[in-house]
Order: C-alpha cells, then structure tokens, then sequence
C-alpha cells in the first residue's frame, strides 16, 4: 500500500512539472505593467541621476591631462616718492657737492599687462591613472546595487499582482459559498413552513451569511488598497487595473548557472574592494612628482611715466625730469616646465595609507560575511521552493477532498443524516481549503522569487521560462 501510495505521489508530482513547463509564469500585461513600474520608479531615477554625477566626476578625472589656455590682463596707475641718501661728491672744478645729504626722486606712470597661458599635465604621479581606476570601479559597484533596486522593484509589483489574485480567488469562494447558503435558507425556509425543520436552523444559516459578508466587506477593502498600491507602482489608472486579470499559479523557476556569489551586492562587494585597491595605489604614488608643461605669450607696457628729481641743469637753472612715452614688451615668449615634488608632507600620505588599508579590510570583511549568509539563504529558498511545490500537489487533494466532503454534506442534510451545524462546518472548511490553497501559490511564487534573487537572476528577462 505504501509503495502504491508514493508511486501515486511521484506520478503527480511529474504531472505537475509537466503542467508548469507548459506555462509562462507572467503574461504580457503583467510583464508590460512591471516595465511601467521601472520606469516610474523614483529611486531608480535617484540612483541614475547619482550615476551621472559620477560619470562626469570619472571623465573629469582623466580631463586632467587636457590641456588648458588661460588669459589674465591687468592696468594699473602708480606713484611713488623715492628717498636716496648716498656718499656725496664733490666736482673738482666747480667744487659742487653731489648727492649731499637726502635726495627725493618721484615717480609715476601707467602699466598695461596682458598674458596668454598655456599649462598642460604631462605626469601625475600615477594619481590620474589610479583614481581613474579607482571611480571606474565606484560606477561598477554602483550599477550592480542598481540591478538590487530593480529586483526589489519587480518583486513588490510581482507580490502585488499576487495579493490582488488571492483576494479576488478568495471573493470567488466567498461569494459562492454566499450562493449556497442562500439557496439552502429558501429550502430550510420551505420546510420550516412544512414543519420538517425549525427556526434554529434558519438562523444559523443567517449567521454564516453575516458572517461571510462580513469577510466580503473587509475583502473589498483591502483589495481598494492593492489596487492603489499598484496604481502608484505603476502609473496606471486603477479603473484600468481593475478591468485586468491576474494569473495565480505555481512558478516556474528556468534553470541557469548562477550561483549565490552571483549576486550583485557581492559583485559590488567585489568593486568597491578593487576600488580601494586602486585607492591604495594611488596613495603610495603620492611621493611621485608631478610634471608639467608651461607655454605664456606676454604683452606689457609703460606709459606716461615720470621720473622727478631735484637736480637742475648748470647753465639753465631747468629741473632734470624724465619722461617717457611707451615702454612696451611685445612679444614676450616663456616656454618650460614645471615640477612640484612632495618630499615631506607630515606624514600625511602614511595616514592615508592606513586609511585605505583599513577600509579595503571592512570591505572585504563585509564580503565574507555576506558570502556565508548568502549560501545560507539560497539553500534555504531551494529547500522551501521544494516544500512548496510539495504542499501544493497535497494542498490540491485535500481541496479535492473538501469538495466532496461539503457536496456529501449538502445532500446528508436535506435528507436529515447530519445537523447545520455539521453542515456549516464542511461549507466553512471548503473555503478554509480553497483560501489557504491559493495562498499556498502566492507564498510558493515568492520562495521563487526569492530563488531568483539568491543567484541574481531576477531580472525582467527572467521571469518567464
């Protein structure tokens, strides 16, 4: 008997993969409406536009070694009193003395300056090369927590679509029972009438009735809520949602390579500890010296200056003045190079050193510690997406069962075998069966879910086999 009964179980559960394998998990529509809800999304666009920054960050980085023309001009006006005092002398014919005691000189004039530079990086010390590695591997890290977000996205819509099903499976259910109960308290009300039943009975019947419409009621309420919630997931109009059909069945899950060390967080893990390796580099090149390029076109001029002094000519009593006109330097050419070495800087390239050391550690650390409990939940998502399917294929005989059990019980009591209450209770388990029936597939098409999400997988391509 025992070898018959797990022949049985073994040849429904083939059945049922069969079943499966004929399926798509998701339709057009629900594929179409999780698009949407991408799209929508606010934090994926956060998340992009945080990208972008470091995008334009990364190009400015390697835009260092452009070069780069610059132009500054100046004018001024400037005037000045000069006070000289040095070793007198003495003509020998005239016996005059020169320079005797403090001599005042004054001096003014216009300047005019114009440069054109041109400066251009020729070597770095390895920080270019190295921090441009190193934000490169940032981005990295970044785009792979973003597959994270969609997949957190895609889920909660998938979980919504689900949600709505099941309480669109259990109005069905409910509003089934409803019919029965209905039609039973008209027979009951008949043979009341007749004298073959009593009120009693008829009043249990209204109780299960208030009872049920009391679910209905409470059903309605949450399904409103479902629909708004995908609503805003979406960006559709719930009276457009409402008119949709969802689809609750088992998953299928397609078979791939990925493992749990295929997850993007730690693929991220792995970027960021590449980072702070490119990071580590670039701090100990920071002794390096940078070199660069230098080429300047000049223009300067001196005009209208003055230059006052205390002396007069012998013969003409004229004060000695010089004037000039223009002074002009054009045009002035520089070409070169210029180097800045960091020889000794306080010890501050070593604290960035250890630093980064000590942040390639978390990182890393980090990394084992998810590596461990990531395993750990994707064997636990395998063993439960088994159990799952398993309690299905049960779940679906006991439902089976139910259904015979309140059709026997229906017809036992319109000939008097059992009682309402008897009666009532198969009504009640049936529903039960059915409710946790559907349940059972929507928390079996989560575990599936969160079998795509323990290797990576859950991604829009995925999600049909």
């Amino acid at each position: 008997m025992l070898k018959i009964m797990k022949g049985s179980f073994l040849f429904s559960l083939c059945l049922f993969c069969v079943q499966l394998q004929a399926q798509a998990n998701l339709s057009e529509m629900e594929l179409k409406l999780i698009s949407l809800s991408l799209e929508k999304s606010y934090v994926l666009k956060e998340v992009g536009y945080d990208l972008s920054i470091d995008s334009i960050t990364h190009k400015g980085i390697r835009q260092n070694f452009i070069p780069t023309l610059e132009f500054d001009a100046s004018y001024g006006y400037g005037s000045t009193r000069i006070t000289a005092d040095v070793p007198t002398i003495q003509l020998p014919i005239t016996g005059l003395n020169l320079f005797e005691g403090d001599t005042q000189f004054n001096a003014k004039g216009n300047i005019l300056n114009a440069n054109l530079t041109a400066k251009a990086l020729l070597f770095s010390g390895l920080q270019v090369s190295y921090g441009s590695k190193a934000s490169s591997e940032k981005i990295k890290a970044k785009n792979f927590m973003l597959f994270k977000e969609r997949a957190d996205i895609i889920k909660d819509v998938i979980d919504t679509f689900d949600k709505i099903e099941l309480l669109n499976q259990s109005k069905h259910v409910l509003e089934a029972g409803i019919l029965r109960l209905s039609k039973e308290k008209e027979r009951v009300q008949k043979a009341i009438n007749n004298g073959l039943a009593t009120p009693y009975d008829r009043g249990k019947i209204t109780a299960a009735e208030l009872n049920l419409a009391s679910e209905k009621t409470e059903l309605y309420g949450n399904l409103n809520l479902l629909y708004l919630k995908l609503s805003m997931l979406t960006g559709v109009e719930i009276s457009k949602l409402e008119a949709q059909k969802f689809e609750l069945k088992p998953w299928l899950v397609k078979s791939n390579k990925n493992t749990f060390v295929d997850r993007p967080e730690v693929k991220a893990l792995d970027a960021s500890i590449n980072a702070y390796d490119y990071k580590l580099k670039m701090n100990r090149n920071l002794f390096l010296p940078k070199v660069q390029a230098l080429a300047s076109l000049s223009y300067t001029n001196l005009f209208n200056a003055e230059f006052d002094t205390p002396y007069t000519l012998p013969t003409l009593s004229d004060p000695v003045n010089l004037e000039l006109n223009k002074l002009e330097l054009f045009p002035a050419y520089f070409v070169g190079l210029g180097m800045k070495w960091d020889i000794f800087t306080g010890l501050k390239h070593d604290n960035e050193i250890q630093k980064t050391r000590i942040q390639k550690s978390i990182s890393e650390n980090k990394k084992a510690d998810a590596i461990e409990k990531l395993e750990l939940f994707n064997k636990k998502v395998l063993v439960g997406f088994e159990v799952k399917n398993q309690q299905i294929l049960y779940k679906e005989q006991e439902m089976q069962v139910a259904l015979n059990t309140l059709n026997l019980a229906i017809k036992s009591y319109k000939i008097g075998l059992i009682s309402i209450s008897d009666r009532l209770k198969a009504e009640t388990d049936y529903q039960d069966v059915v409710f946790e029936y559907y349940k059972l597939i929507a928390e079996q098409r989560m575990v599936a879910l969160e079998l795509l999400i323990s290797t990576g997988s859950l991604q829009l391509q995925n999600l049909n086999p």
